[in-house]
């Protein structure tokens, strides 16, 4: 079991609107929980017990909030209270970015100021965004959602990003990647401030993996479609075409530009070269078979364009981090 240490952290759990109300509700039951568990301890002296995690909902003005999917989630503190507290937690949202971060100036004023006096701010998915916003994380690294990079990345060029990650802890900064890594975050949370065996205690309650460290399995290929009409072809035409055999000098006779022309245009305009452009579509479609048919590895492989399996298999390691079993086991449909 685990022993009281007297911790007593005061958090912050700012709420907006938009706002996703699981990732609110989910951080707030497991730190409940684990204090639960604490005061229920045999080795806790229940007279004097206290917990270890006391958590305030905190609105701009302490009023109720819509979360994006319309559930209205009721603050109990608003960011006009002198109270200060010893982490704030920023989750994230579904909408538009800009407007997000356009309502939330007074927000994000109000976490700097927390920082100042001592508090530690963590995030997670895009509520990165708000935090970086805020310039605490300049010159840190930090994580996002997967399919945020390039647009975390051209915003905030001063900080490091590091995608792949589902928790970064940088000291008085904790940035958690998408979605429900706030589940990974909050069991984090415990294990920092409280106690190991706490943490694992409640890991295990809720069923949360907490030693899933990168979230590179879960990343779709989402590839930039582009206006210059010729590359929009190629990209269009290797997309139709990925389950066929196709070289770079067919690329280029396709294209009607000359090699230096087309790498040059094609790697500006989608972030990758054609080749790389048609591996990431082949092993889209090999996960999206795996995950979804009971055919082996080798047949996937000669069905997405490919007939080398051993160089193919470590091809598909090398993107999503997982050999194709291990993807199988994690994501299969059936």
């Amino acid at each position: 079991m685990w022993e009281s240490n007297n911790l007593h952290m005061k958090v912050g759990i700012l709420v907006y609107t938009h706002c996703t109300s699981s990732m609110v509700s989910g951080v707030a039951d497991i730190l409940a929980f684990a204090n639960l568990q604490q005061m229920n301890s045999k080795t806790t002296d229940r007279k004097n017990a206290s917990s270890f995690f006391e958590v305030a909902i905190i609105s701009e003005n302490g009023d109720e909030v819509k979360s994006f999917n319309g559930l209205p989630i009721i603050a109990t503190k608003s960011i006009r209270s002198k109270t200060v507290y010893d982490l704030i937690y920023i989750p994230g949202f579904v909408g538009n970015v800009n407007d997000i971060l356009q309502r939330g100036k007074k927000l994000i004023h109000w976490v700097t100021n927390q920082f100042k006096k001592g508090a530690i701010i963590t995030a997670a998915c895009n509520g990165n965004f708000l935090l970086a916003e805020s310039g605490l994380l300049a010159k840190k690294r930090a994580t996002t959602h997967w399919s945020l990079i390039s647009e975390f990345r051209n915003r905030y060029m001063n900080i490091i990003l590091e995608p792949e990650k589902i928790l970064i802890d940088e000291g008085n900064t904790i940035s958690a990647a998408g979605v429900t890594a706030y589940l990974n975050l909050s069991v984090y949370l415990i294990y920092r401030f409280a106690s190991p065996e706490l943490a694992s205690a409640c890991a295990k309650v809720f069923l949360v993996d907490s030693g899933r460290k990168i979230q590179t399995p879960y990343e779709t290929y989402l590839p930039r479609k582009h206006g210059d009409k010729n590359i929009l072809e190629i990209q269009e035409w290797l997309e139709k075409n990925s389950k066929q055999p196709v070289s770079l000098d067919a690329i280029v006779q396709k294209s009607n530009l000359g090699r230096r022309t087309l790498l040059r245009k094609f790697k500006s305009a989608t972030g990758d070269t054609p080749l790389v452009y048609l591996q990431r579509i082949r092993i889209e479609n090999a996960k999206r078979l795996l995950e979804a048919t009971d055919s082996t590895f080798s047949e996937i492989t000669w069905k997405v364009g490919y007939e080398d399996i051993s160089s193919f298999q470590k091809l598909f390691k090398s993107v999503t981090g997982l050999s194709p079993k291990e993807y199988r086991m994690k994501f299969a449909l059936i």
